[in-house]
C-alpha cells in the first residue's frame, strides 16, 4: 500500500475501534497505575492557567481528566463520530474536527500541546505533525509526546511470531488453561512504528524544541502484552504481579523495558 492507502486504513480502523468503545469504558483506564504515573509526570509541567491542546484526543479520557482538574484544555481529532461521543458525554468540552498536520489555529496560541499515542500511526513519520505543533505553541510553550518505545522488550512483545504469542494462540493450550479461543483480531493498527529514545530526541530537536524532560513509562503494559498471567482483566488492566515486576524493571532496566516514552519539549 502507498502512504495514502495506509493512512486511510489506519483511519478506518480507528473509526471501527471508537465505534465499538464508550467514553465511560476508556475513562476506567484513567484509574490504572500506569495512567496515574503518566498524569503525575504531566501535572509537574502542565500550565494550569494557559490554553492546552490535546491533538488526537479520540474518545477523550485524558481530555476529560484534565478538564475535571480545571485545566483550560480543548481537543481535536479527525474522526467526527468519536468527537460526537465525547460531546454527548460532556457538552461543555471544547472540541474540533481537524487533522494534526493542519491545525485550524493561528500561530503561538497554546501554552501546551499533548499527543498520546498518535504519531506512531503516520507512515510518513511524525516530523510534520510535530512541526505543526511548534507553530501553534507560544514561545516557552511545552509539547508532551508519548510514543511507543523501541527497545528489546517491546520488539519481543509486539512480535506476533514470538513463542509466547504462539503459545497464547494455541487452542490446545488455551483449553488446558480453561481459557476461551482468541478472536482473530490484530493487536494493533495497520501501521504502528516503535521509536527509540535517540530517534525521538532528533525528531523533536529538528523541530526546534528544547527537551526539558524525558521518562520511560508503562513498564507493566509490556508485561500485559507479553503474557496473560499478568492480566487482571481483558481491558488492559494489569494485576499485582505485573505491577510488582514492573517496579523492578523501572528501577533496574528503565529504558530497555518500558512500553512508552514520554518527552517534554519547550519552544
Amino acid at each position: 500500500m502507498d502512504l495514502e492507502e495506509v493512512n486511510r486504513e489506519v483511519k478506518r480502523e480507528f473509526e471501527e475501534e471508537w465505534a465499538g468503545t464508550s467514553v465511560e469504558a476508556l475513562l476506567e483506564t484513567n484509574k490504572y497505575p500506569r495512567t496515574k504515573e503518566e498524569f503525575a509526570c504531566l501535572e509537574r509541567f502542565l500550565p494550569i492557567d494557559d490554553l492546552i491542546l490535546e491533538a488526537g484526543c479520540g474518545l477523550g479520557p485524558k481530555l476529560i481528566y484534565f478538564d475535571n482538574k480545571n485545566y483550560k484544555i480543548c481537543g481535536i481529532d479527525y474522526i467526527f463520530p468519536a468527537l460526537q461521543k465525547v460531546k454527548n458525554y460532556n457538552r461543555e468540552l471544547i472540541l474540533a474536527q481537524s487533522d494534526v498536520h493542519e491545525l485550524p489555529f493561528p500561530e503561538s496560541i497554546f501554552g501546551a500541546y499533548l499527543s498520546y499515542g498518535v504519531v506512531e500511526h503516520f507512515p510518513q513519520g511524525p516530523q510534520a505533525a510535530i512541526t505543526e505543533a511548534y507553530r501553534v505553541l507560544k514561545p516557552g510553550g511545552l509539547i508532551f509526546m508519548m510514543v511507543p518505545a523501541a527497545n528489546p522488550l517491546t520488539h519481543f512483545v509486539y512480535d506476533e511470531n514470538n513463542f509466547l504469542h504462539k503459545l497464547r494462540r494455541n487452542s490446545l493450550f488455551r483449553r488446558m488453561m480453561g481459557k476461551p479461543p482468541l478472536l482473530p483480531k490484530e493487536d494493533h493498527l495497520t501501521y504502528f512504528k516503535l521509536h527509540s529514545r535517540d530517534e525521538m530526541r532528533i525528531i523533536l530537536e529538528t523541530s526546534k524544541f528544547k527537551i526539558i524532560h524525558e521518562q520511560p513509562m508503562s513498564h507493566s503494559f509490556n508485561l500485559y502484552l507479553g503474557c496473560e498471567c499478568f492480566h487482571k482483566d481483558t481491558n488492559g488492566r494489569t494485576n499485582s504481579l505485573a505491577e510488582g515486576l514492573a517496579a523492578l524493571l523501572r528501577k533496574f532496566f528503565p529504558w530497555s523495558s518500558c512500553n512508552y516514552l514520554l518527552f517534554v519539549g519547550e519552544k
